[in-house]
């Protein structure tokens, strides 16, 4: 408070010193600021200071910092005249860092919120959003009070007769039908509102899928129709053309978290084809920002054997054709230069040629082996997780190189050509060594060599097949690629 005092009088000795020019311009219209919200504390609630963040996406922002205006009503306010105060969810939280509500913006920007102690003795004054919010709580918690000592008085007595039962069960399946239909009509008569938006793109289309078609006998046409319902209508409840849902706690992260988790196929091409068709049907540049940023990142990172072939698509279609006009040129040129390293080692690419010296000094490439599968191995002498894969290969080698019909492609990275002839002598390394770092390309570069080992299966005809896995996995890999399974 002594703090606040300062503030006043310096403005008063300001003002006095400008003297006649300040009551010339008196009368003048004051900017109005763009928003404003007046946060009055009940009592009990002594906090100097308050903070207000908000939600984006899956993780929370620091929005402003408050003190204390005025203590009788202890009221805290809110404004600024830009307009960055965005539609959406926010937090005010205590001194100590405690939430004290959530409270939504949409149509209103100026409005007051009195804090009780509990949310339903808090009010809303001039914030229609809010005081809906409210509505539709005490609706449905109304109907949730009728009908919860009834499921309990059904789980809990077990002298109730049969007809007693079928009695309960009749007035909760009228007191979830009431609810039901309570929820429908109020979001049908608000659907404009981003509150509705959130509650609806809440609801999981799972609930609503109809029933598939089916033959003459009763059995099912198409065992995976229901997974195809659910995949096509999955975001029939979203409204790709409200920004705001970013800014809701996680529930469009969630939503798209777990589509491209748990409802797509982890399969790049599926991926890619799904990832369009979601982009196609966004209608606000800032979902479009968030969406395309989402998915590069994730792809980029993820641990799914060929997911980069989803990364790769992502800067070729967008960012490289100009859809991503919020990203720096350097960082647009930086993506694009990795696309196109990775575009050259995706699996089902033909790997790139390959040649050098073996410890003789003669020219070996990764093509000169006319077998069924060639592995490229890219270790270290001094690599300790070498240390212990190579091992796991070598056995795999010996036990079935001829049955599985490949070979081992070995590329030492060291440059001490002594301890590495030593080295295949000493673990029996009877497989093709190359080395030297001598090679027709940059091939730790070309091939994406940062750390070690690093493996690259191809097959016949040269394609890769598989990369970047456990020496433990070769031998599964193979044999399911044998089989015809497909390799993630």
């Amino acid at each position: 408070m002594k703090t606040s005092k300062m503030i006043v009088t310096g403005v008063a000795i300001a003002l006095f010193a400008c003297g006649s020019s300040v009551y010339a311009q008196k009368g003048k219209a004051e900017k109005k600021p763009a928003y404003e919200v007046k946060f009055i504390m009940q009592q009990g609630m002594p906090d100097s200071v308050l903070y207000v963040a908000y939600y984006y996406a899956d993780k929370t922002y620091m929005f402003d910092t408050l003190y204390v205006e005025r203590k009788v009503p202890y009221t805290f306010i809110m404004k600024g005249d830009s307009a960055r105060m965005e539609r959406g969810m926010y937090i005010l939280a205590a001194e100590s860092k405690v939430k004290y509500l959530d409270f939504l913006v949409d149509s209103s920007f100026f409005f007051t919120i009195k804090v009780g102690n509990t949310k339903e003795s808090t009010v809303y004054i001039n914030s229609p959003e809010n005081t809906l919010i409210g509505e539709f709580e005490k609706g449905m918690t109304t109907y949730y009070s009728k009908g919860q000592p009834l499921v309990e008085v059904l789980r809990t007595n077990e002298s109730l007769s049969e007809d007693e039962k079928e009695k309960l069960r009749a007035e909760i399946k009228l007191c979830q039908d009431s609810m039901q239909l309570f929820r429908t009509d109020f979001l049908q008569k608000h659907e404009s509102t981003l509150f509705a938006k959130i509650i609806r793109m809440g609801e999981d289309i799972a609930n609503s899928i109809p029933d598939p078609p089916r033959n003459p006998d009763g059995t099912i046409v198409d065992s995976a129709w229901s997974y195809q319902y659910y995949l096509h209508h999955y975001w029939d409840n979203t409204d790709l053309s409200e920004p705001a849902l970013l800014r809701t706690p996680s529930t469009f992260y969630q939503r798209l978290t777990y589509y491209f988790d748990n409802v797509v196929m982890p399969i790049p091409d599926t991926i890619n084809k799904y990832v369009d068709l979601l982009i196609e049907r966004v209608k606000h540049p800032d979902l479009l920002r968030y969406i395309i940023q989402y998915i590069t990142h994730k792809y980029e990172t993820s641990q799914y054997v060929g997911h980069d072939a989803v990364f790769v698509h992502m800067v070729k279609k967008y960012y490289e054709k100009g859809s991503c006009p919020w990203v720096d040129e350097e960082v647009l040129k930086a993506l694009i230069e990795r696309a196109n390293h990775l575009d050259l080692i995706l699996i089902g690419r033909v790997a790139p040629y390959l040649v050098m010296p073996d410890t003789n000094g003669a020219y070996r490439s990764n093509y000169d082996f006319n077998k069924k599968y060639t592995i490229m191995w890219f270790w270290d002498l001094n690599c300790g997780h070498c240390k212990t894969a190579t091992p796991i290969l070598k056995e795999f080698y010996d036990r079935a190189k001829d049955s599985l019909d490949f070979e081992v492609y070995a590329v030492c990275m060291g440059t001490d050509t002594v301890k590495w002839k030593q080295a295949i002598i000493e673990k029996g390394l009877n497989w093709i060594n190359v080395g030297k770092n001598t090679a027709n390309i940059d091939f730790r570069e070309v091939y994406g060599v940062t750390t070690t080992p690093v493996v690259f299966i191809i097959d016949r005809e040269k394609k890769i097949i598989a990369k970047k896995i456990e020496a433990k996995e070769i031998e599964n890999v193979i044999r399911n690629h044998e089989a015809g399974k497909r390799i993630r």
